[in-house]
């Protein structure tokens, strides 16, 4: 099994833009999953400004960061009809002055909180509009059959397995790719101290030279001190990763 991306899901304004992307530089494999929702990230809120600087530094780089953006509520139902929120189209339509590549290489939409709002159709025109980009939805119980909804579209789309349904807890099991057609990514609990174990028991369930990646968020967060994400905590999850993938090679 081959790791593309080990992200470090929701970092926050609390911790400077030099401070982020010195950490994604020094980490090739690291991907920035920045949370996306009204509130914190619309007009003239803190995590705005904070992401606009990140976007713009990034546009300026030969070598950039790997930065997902993970949008969520009103903004993921709004994507789910076709249509990207003004407040974050222009991070969505970004591209990097130097190659022309575009700065938030994957988007992700958190589906499920709305079962309702869901148009398959128009879901998998934006998909395709954006065909520079990669569009990840999360695959558990709950959305799977909005997901054979989108399946028969032909859009191309990832799959991220999370059986917690984003609250951060290993399973009791994993489960193997559902399409052989679809990428599989894993989240649920990865955090410092169990990242190689599960590494180890998802090995055992995909085929040889799978390329997948993994998503951590709840176990970065530093819970002793602002309860936001800790690059410490980051890194040694992150490390945990690099070292697992030297010994499987």
């Amino acid at each position: 099994m081959k790791i593309k991306y080990i992200t470090c899901s929701d970092p926050q304004e609390n911790i400077s833009v030099p401070s982020i992307l010195n950490f994604a530089e020094r980490y090739p494999m690291v991907e920035l999953g920045i949370q996306a929702q009204p509130g914190p990230m619309s007009y003239k809120g803190r995590r705005n400004a904070w992401f606009k600087q990140i976007v713009y530094v990034c546009s300026q780089m030969s070598i950039q960061p790997n930065i997902a953006l993970h949008i969520n509520y009103e903004w993921c139902d709004c994507m789910c009809h076709g249509v990207i929120p003004l407040e974050i189209a222009e991070f969505i339509q970004a591209r990097n002055k130097l190659t022309g590549e575009p700065v938030i290489k994957r988007v992700q939409l958190n589906i499920g909180d709305r079962t309702n709002i869901f148009n398959p159709e128009e879901l998998a025109k934006l998909i395709n509009q954006q065909n520079d980009q990669e569009f990840i939805l999360p695959y558990n119980k709950k959305v799977a059959p909005l997901i054979k909804q989108l399946k028969p579209t032909g859009a191309k789309f990832l799959l991220l397995f999370d059986a917690s349904y984003g609250a951060g807890i290993e399973p009791e099991s994993w489960q193997a790719p559902v399409y052989e057609d679809i990428p599989n990514g894993y989240a649920g609990g990865f955090g410092p101290g169990n990242t190689m174990v599960n590494l180890d028991k998802i090995n055992k369930l995909v085929p040889e030279n799978y390329e997948t990646w993994i998503d951590a968020e709840g176990r970065l967060r530093d819970i002793y001190t602002t309860s936001s994400f800790s690059l410490n905590l980051a890194e040694r999850y992150v490390q945990e990763a690099l070292a697992w993938q030297k010994i499987k090679g």
